[in-house]
């Protein structure tokens, strides 16, 4: 009796303090504030876990798109019709080039300084090679500057039959003989760079051939695009391979190390020209082919597969953890529309005692920072964007989770107190994700560029500037964790200080002090055996949510939150059912004999997963709750049938 009365006591102090009324339609009125607000903190917590759980199954998810998007192995053509207008910037219009090269002093200093004396010479005299030029009429050749104001470049020539091209012309078609681009490249031949050369020739270039690329789609290029190489001597050699850039990183190490690389290749457009979006075009005279140069981008991933299945297994033993929680919010979200009295729980407040989620988690995430680094190589395209943007989401899960680990391994640094700091797990989780989502965001033409801005072997002398274009150096660049890494920390711990001082402020305004005295634990007969967190912890262990008579009680949302759920031996609930009366006999009373097991263990005995596996080896409980007493009992699960009970208080 004394138990039932305690029992009492706790469900009628626990939602609040009884306000002295003796008017009825206060009490009325009271009591459907104290309901409403109970129904709507059950509701935010079910929706909370839902998000929580979505967010640690968006790794599974995220592997399926990116795999489809080609995020492992892709090669694909810029084609985007308005990419030149974006980034084109006039460089010089006064070289005159007839059959023996560029016309002397003709050309700027500042054009011609861009590469060695003896390469610029070579250049002119290819160029009236290819572009069949002649001392009669020479071609007025303008230059432009294809690249970000700062950072990467590529030298653009293009010439004119009656007068100088515009770099941007300002409206319509513009009649050209020929375009070609000039940047620098790594060969074995040349392992200290060389200038590279891609030409497209009005006069002789009138064919064009479909390119495939790896996620299917096609593509229209000029056909027999001549490449050459130029040494810093002034050495022209054809070149068979067309290759301009390779890039290495190495965001998760040398074994899955990111190689990227881009090929010149001449546009044809003419099929696809609509006057209607392209404010202008270049076209040759004699081909009437729209053309303009590009690269046909690509990357490989190393050790892919094995990454994958890593990242896959892991997801999937996350998904396994979180399983037995989904069940538990599902069963609440279901009492909830049906009105029914339901247990929930936050599980982000408990991700501090999930460590195993926590940790299967954080390395299911970790391969985001090499989706990110691939992402930026594709800025500014479709499918560029999409994985940068899924990536974000990942990285932002991965600092908030990996964090939490840090608090749990915090908390069992022994402390000289009794009181914690509280924070809030929602706010700092949500927070950091979104947070995360828009530093890097707000990052990301930066990042874009400085995939570009690698140390290199030998670059493009633009006005006086010395600008990456393709020869860079075999040792790696800067990845976006280099980039971003200080950042995205302080991001992380302000987002988990702000959740401190919020959970701080509102305990001092309820109840007048800033921090959670857990002192009252050791006095309960279940939290003094699975223990308590030090220092800060955003578990619900504040004594104001707790009955204050005889004993505290540790309630079943807590316990769920400690990552524990209560089962029923089927049999001997069936015997006890048997022992009321007919009308009750699907009531579990407070003398029922519960079993206390660790949340990830709910699920497999439920489904009597542990059946296929000997007595021996499967799951242990925790402990006995009878009575509304917890004692510590370690026995296998064996291959009973078990029932999940929303539990009960636990003194």
């Amino acid at each position: 009796m004394m138990t039932k009365n305690r029992v009492q006591s706790f469900a009628t102090s626990s939602a609040g303090p009884v306000v002295p009324d003796s008017s009825t339609g206060s009490r009325r009125t009271f009591q459907e504030q104290r309901k409403h607000k109970t129904l709507r903190r059950s509701f935010f917590r079910i929706a909370s876990n839902l998000v929580a759980a979505g967010l640690i199954l968006l790794s599974l998810a995220t592997v399926t798109v990116l795999v489809n998007t080609g995020m492992f192995h892709r090669r694909v053509l810029i084609n985007d019709l308005t990419y030149d207008s974006t980034y084109y910037s006039a460089y010089g219009q006064s070289c005159r080039l007839d059959a023996q090269g560029f016309v002397a002093h003709t050309c700027t200093d500042v054009e011609a300084h861009t590469m060695t004396q003896a390469a610029w010479s070579a250049l002119g005299q290819r160029l009236a090679l290819q572009w069949l030029a002649t001392s009669s009429s020479p071609y007025y050749v303008t230059t432009c500057i294809e690249g970000p104001l700062s950072g990467w470049a590529a030298l653009v020539l293009i010439a004119g039959y009656d007068t100088f091209p515009e770099c941007q012309p300002p409206g319509g078609a513009q009649e050209i003989a020929g375009i070609a681009m000039a940047e620098t490249t790594i060969r074995e031949d040349y392992p200290f760079g060389a200038y590279m050369l891609a030409v497209f020739a009005d006069k002789t270039m009138q064919d064009s051939v479909v390119h495939v690329n790896s996620d299917g789609t096609t593509d229209l290029v000029i056909a027999y695009t001549n490449h050459s190489l130029i040494s810093v001597d002034g050495i022209v050699t054809p070149d068979f391979i067309g290759i301009n850039t390779v890039e290495h990183s190495l965001p998760l190490g040398r074994r899955y190390m990111i190689t990227a690389f881009a090929y010149e290749t001449i546009m044809d457009y003419t099929q696809r020209l609509d006057t209607s979006s392209m404010p202008w075009w270049n076209v040759g005279r004699t081909s009437q082919k729209v053309v303009s140069i590009s690269w046909d981008t690509g990357h490989d991933v190393a050790n892919s597969r094995e990454l994958v299945s890593v990242q896959v297994a892991l997801s999937f033993l996350a998904l396994t953890l979180v399983a037995s929680d989904l069940y538990l919010t599902f069963e609440g979200l279901e009492g909830y529309l049906l009105h029914k009295p339901i247990m929930t729980y936050d599980l982000l407040a408990g991700l501090e005692r999930r460590r195993l989620l926590l940790v299967a988690t954080c390395l299911g995430t970790l391969p985001s920072l090499l989706y990110a680094e691939v992402a930026r190589i594709y800025f500014g395209t479709v499918n560029g964007d999409l994985i940068w943007y899924l990536s974000t989401i990942l990285i932002g899960i991965f600092f908030a989770f990996a964090t939490l680990l840090g608090v749990a391994v915090v908390q069992v640094v022994p402390t000289p107190t009794t009181k914690l700091v509280p924070f809030s797990p929602a706010l700092f989780c949500y927070g950091t994700i979104v947070s995360l989502v828009l530093v890097w965001s707000n990052q990301y033409v930066r990042l874009g560029i400085e995939f570009n801005n690698a140390p290199f072997e030998l670059a493009l002398n633009v006005s006086g500037v010395f600008r990456p274009s393709g020869a860079y150096a075999s040792g790696g660049i800067n990845t976006v964790m280099d980039l971003m890494g200080m950042q995205s920390c302080l991001t992380t711990m302000l987002c988990l200080l702000l959740s401190m001082v919020y959970r701080s402020v509102r305990r001092k305004v309820q109840t007048g002090t800033f921090f959670v005295d857990v002192t009252w634990t050791t006095t309960n007969s279940f939290l003094a055996n699975c223990g308590t967190p030090n220092w800060i912890s955003g578990l619900p262990l504040d004594p104001q949510n707790v009955t204050g008579h005889e004993a505290l009680a540790c309630t079943p949302s807590t316990q769920a939150a400690m990552g524990f759920a209560m089962i029923l031996d089927r049999q001997d609930e069936t015997q006890s059912c048997s022992r009321v009366a007919s009308g009750t006999s699907n009531v579990v009373t407070t003398q029922s004999r519960m079993q206390l097991v660790s949340v990830y263990y709910l699920l497999p005995t439920l489904w009597n997963v542990c059946k296929v596996v000997p007595e021996w080896l499967s799951p242990t409980v925790y402990g006995i709750v009878e009575k509304n007493t917890f004692a510590r009992k370690r026995q296998r699960i064996g291959h009973h049938d078990y029932l999940h009970h929303r539990g009960t208080c636990i003194y």
